[in-house]
């Protein structure tokens, strides 16, 4: 993964990963506080368009959380082509571990189920030290800047190679998943009566015109829906398809309650109001709808080895050598149109050097 040194640099000389700024001023490389505002200045550079494994039960592990020092729950979830994906994470501050690039590797399912355990816990309102180690070798993490296929992002990463460390926020926002608020959206969430909630820690008081959280300086951020749902419709590799008829997958409008399709509408064709997710309680129905079709979607099975060969044998046509015959007699009825008689066939130069390789064969076998 390609690391943006812009913002954010790792200075390797010395004892101590550190961090450095455009204003020369150097700080702790774990000043996990900044990212907020550091990714903030890179998803501004994004698209400003309105879009477009089953898993074992979680365990706490030996390893403390690097924020809030609880015990990390440890989840297995399912990636692709049903290889597993063993992740920590703590759902108290909203925090994922993943080693190497596991995120890349985890199947719709995995997300699902990776989904459900930070969604069914309550809003976190607890503020990140600036100060946070490596979950295995306790040594300081370093903030870096990535550039991905959907835009920069941040993230604390280990010197070492161990992983690297990330809200649940910034994790979306690195697969695309999160897309910028847009006065739209605010009209929106108004009609509602509803609030603008920050989907790291839930605050939900802020400025009209608010980019940040109050609370945890965060960037306030809303559910891209078309991008989660067609990133849920994936398992064992393939695009899950819908059945025919009714949309399993369809929502109600929120302002004439016209049936949505979460996958491909951003807004009602009826009413133009705009669907908008600034919560993650709005992402359960579509966890619900999804989870038993992509459970039901079974992998593609490897075809029984040599059965077309076995079919072949004693066929004729399987040979190379009529293979070519039948090839030559194509383009040459392809380049007269179809139209050829006896005398057309005798004068086609193909016809006469396919009787001399075939005499000179014979000639060769019988001599």
């Amino acid at each position: 993964m390609a690391v943006c040194r812009v913002g954010w640099a790792k200075k390797r000389q010395g004892s101590a990963p550190r961090a450095q700024c455009h204003n020369g001023r150097s700080s702790s490389s774990g000043e996990f506080s900044h990212l907020a505002h550091a990714v903030l200045a890179c998803l501004e550079k994004s698209s400003h368009r309105l879009p477009r494994c089953s898993m074992h039960t979680a365990t706490a592990t030996s390893a403390p959380c690097p924020a809030c020092q609880q015990a990390l729950r440890h989840l297995v979830l399912e990636g692709h082509y049903a290889k597993s994906v063993e992740v920590e994470l703590c759902t108290a501050c909203y925090l994922v571990w993943f080693d190497a690039f596991e995120s890349v590797r985890l199947s719709g399912l995995g997300w699902v189920q990776l989904l459900r355990a930070m969604v069914l816990q309550p809003a976190s309102r607890a503020v990140l030290p600036p100060n946070m180690a490596c979950v295995r070798c306790r040594k300081p993490l370093s903030a870096v800047r990535n550039q991905t296929r959907f835009g920069h992002t941040a993230a604390l990463e280990c010197e070492q190679g161990h992983g690297q460390l990330q809200t649940f926020s910034l994790l979306l926002a690195e697969r695309g998943l999160l897309r910028q608020v847009l006065p739209a959206d605010r009209t929106s969430l108004a009609q509602e009566g509803r609030a603008l909630q920050c989907l790291q820690c839930g605050a939900g008081e802020h400025a009209p015109q608010a980019s940040l959280c109050a609370y945890c300086q965060s960037p306030l951020r809303m559910v891209d829906v078309p991008r989660l749902a067609s990133a849920l419709l994936v398992r064992h590799g393939d695009v899950l398809q819908l059945p025919p008829g009714a949309n399993p997958l369809a929502m109600a409008c929120r302002g004439c309650g016209h049936p949505l399709d979460p996958t491909t509408e951003t807004s009602c064709p009826r009413c133009d109001h705009v669907l908008v997710w600034a919560d993650w309680t709005s992402v359960r129905p579509l966890l619900d709808a999804v989870e038993p079709l992509l459970r039901a979607q079974q992998p593609r099975q490897a075809k029984p080895w040599g059965r077309r060969l076995r079919e072949q044998q004693g066929d004729h046509r399987a040979t190379q050598f009529h293979r070519w015959l039948r090839h030559a007699n194509l383009v040459s009825r392809h380049d007269d149109g179809g139209q050829r008689g006896l005398m057309g066939r005798l004068r086609d130069w193909r016809n006469w050097l396919g009787l001399f390789v075939l005499g000179l064969v014979g000639w060769g076998f019988f001599r």
